[in-house]
């Protein structure tokens, strides 16, 4: 068929119509699910606290404690957080930079290195620790999170966790786990913020600590817990 230059093929107008229409239609179908996928991305790693008064000072240099029972696990964990705090321009060190586990346990007598991680111009502690479903201080996502009273000190929730996570095979394949972070300000060594991940299977342990770590710095940045 020979088109006339100038003028458009009314087929032609015809099948564009019927494109854009199937078009918007696979758009408007594919909407939830896209909204649902950003929000998981985005919202649902991460459920978090902080107390009613602001915190005026912003975080630069953190040290990041893993709670672990598994040397190798701790330092995975301890590394991937340190390196996406690195990443948001913080000075952070992990805990067995500073105190390899050959040293015993160097947190017990926590007001002596409130003062010591003071000394060295240190802001906070961030304390990352892998918590299996199990316990009761887990709360189901139906709940608003809250910390438990004893959260408000380091030491008091360093003391507990220590009991709980220690255990002797604590992790293992048979249950599910999340992480709790908390951020305990070293002026006046109380909690600022706490928040916790989704829950995961120790299988994905490693895939799932890099992208937690990222997301809770985000989120630690739009709240102004540590400068943009």
């Amino acid at each position: 068929m020979k088109l006339t230059v100038g003028r458009k093929n009314p087929k032609y107008i015809i099948l564009k119509s019927c494109w854009t229409r199937i078009a918007c239609h696979l758009f408007l179908v594919a909407l939830p699910t896209m909204i649902l996928m950003n929000s998981c991305a985005t919202k649902d790693i991460v459920r978090e606290w902080s107390p009613s008064e602001d915190h005026e000072q912003k975080l630069e240099k953190i040290l990041i404690m893993g709670l672990v029972n598994q040397v190798s696990l701790r330092n995975d964990v301890e590394y991937e957080m340190t390196d996406a705090a690195h990443k948001f321009g913080l000075k952070a060190t992990n805990s067995m930079a500073m105190f390899p586990p050959e040293l015993g346990k160097p947190f017990e007598d926590a007001e002596k290195l409130r003062l010591r991680l003071q000394e060295r111009g240190f802001d906070a502690i961030i304390t990352v620790a892998i918590i299996d479903i199990e316990a009761e201080r887990y709360v189901g996502p139906e709940k608003t999170y809250v910390p438990l009273v004893y959260y408000n000190r380091f030491a008091n929730y360093y003391q507990r966790t220590e009991i709980l996570v220690y255990k002797p095979g604590y992790f293992s394949l048979k249950t599910r786990y999340f992480l709790e972070t908390n951020i305990y300000e070293l002026k006046a060594g109380r909690l600022i913020w706490s928040g916790r991940s989704t829950v995961f299977d120790p299988q994905d342990v490693e895939r799932f600590v890099p992208r937690y770590s990222k997301k809770l710095f985000k989120e630690l940045q739009i709240t102004g817990i540590i400068a943009n």
